[in-house]
């Protein structure tokens, strides 16, 4: 179960339009940077967002410091994503790279939330910068979680356990703050099969809040959906649900058909 959090559950990203995230005066359409990312994490192509990181890297502007830049929090948090997606793919093949991805998405999401604009005591902070700064959470708890999975390390809560209760906070109903908070569900659960058949529960409530999602209106970032089934149907399997994990893998490669792991739970499946 834990090796698929790391290798499976960061599949899909749907291709977007505008958001909260490309309010920011972008000089690139992130639902691109999006698709680029996740097409290249479908196929594990480590070459291709090796491209996507070099295409990411700050301009730098005459007296003007990186972290100033107008899209400064939208392009650390796609370089973050895209160095966690690397550290899937060299996950087994390159663990050294993949630790040092990891490590690159960690700082990724510290830039993306330092380079939100600075609220003043007692004034609220923005909708798009409380979405923002979710987001953020949402990955920098999915990096940490992938991390000490990596250096087989149990989940001890401290800060990976306070970002992802903010992110709750914060957005209550986003799809991949709940993915994210199930995940660490598992996390916690151990050998613990009545936590594990909870956190099942709540992964098939998030697959309802994805649907939902997808139904409306295009969003940057729109990851999660055939993550969120693919994770449900290796659970189920874990579970000997073997007709409930068949219709949670068929939904992950009907939402993203390139996605590999998902395939290849699927092949586990029909032998």
């Amino acid at each position: 179960m834990k090796r698929l959090f790391f290798r499976g559950w960061t599949g899909a990203l749907a291709l977007a339009g505008a958001s909260a995230f490309s309010g920011a005066q972008a000089p690139a359409n992130w639902g691109d940077v999006e698709g680029r990312i996740q097409y290249a994490y479908y196929t594990e192509d480590a070459r291709a967002l090796d491209s996507v990181l070099d295409s990411l890297k700050p301009k730098p502007v005459e007296g003007e410091e990186a972290g100033a830049a107008p899209d400064a929090a939208v392009r650390s948090y796609f370089r973050g994503l895209t160095h966690y997606r690397l550290a899937q793919v060299l996950a087994v093949s390159k663990k050294s790279r993949a630790r040092s991805a990891i490590d690159g998405c960690s700082d990724e999401v510290d830039n993306a939330i330092d380079a939100l604009p600075k609220v003043p005591t007692g004034l609220d902070e923005s909708d798009v910068a409380r979405h923002q700064r979710a987001e953020a959470y949402v990955l920098g708890t999915a990096c940490t979680l992938a991390g000490r999975e990596m250096s087989s390390i149990p989940f001890a809560g401290g800060r990976i356990g306070s970002r992802i209760d903010e992110a709750v906070r914060l957005e209550p109903k986003n799809p991949r703050v709940r993915l994210v908070e199930a995940l660490v569900a598992f996390d916690r659960a151990g050998k613990d099969a009545n936590a594990k058949s909870a956190a099942v529960q709540k992964l098939r409530a998030v697959t309802v809040m994805f649907e939902e999602a997808r139904a409306g209106a295009s969003t940057t970032p729109e990851w999660g959906a055939a993550e969120a089934y693919a994770f449900l149907g290796h659970a189920l399997l874990d579970q000997h649900d073997v007709v409930g994990a068949r219709e949670a893998i068929e939904r992950a490669l009907l939402i993203a058909p390139d996605y590999a792991y998902a395939r290849r739970l699927a092949t586990q499946i029909t032998r």
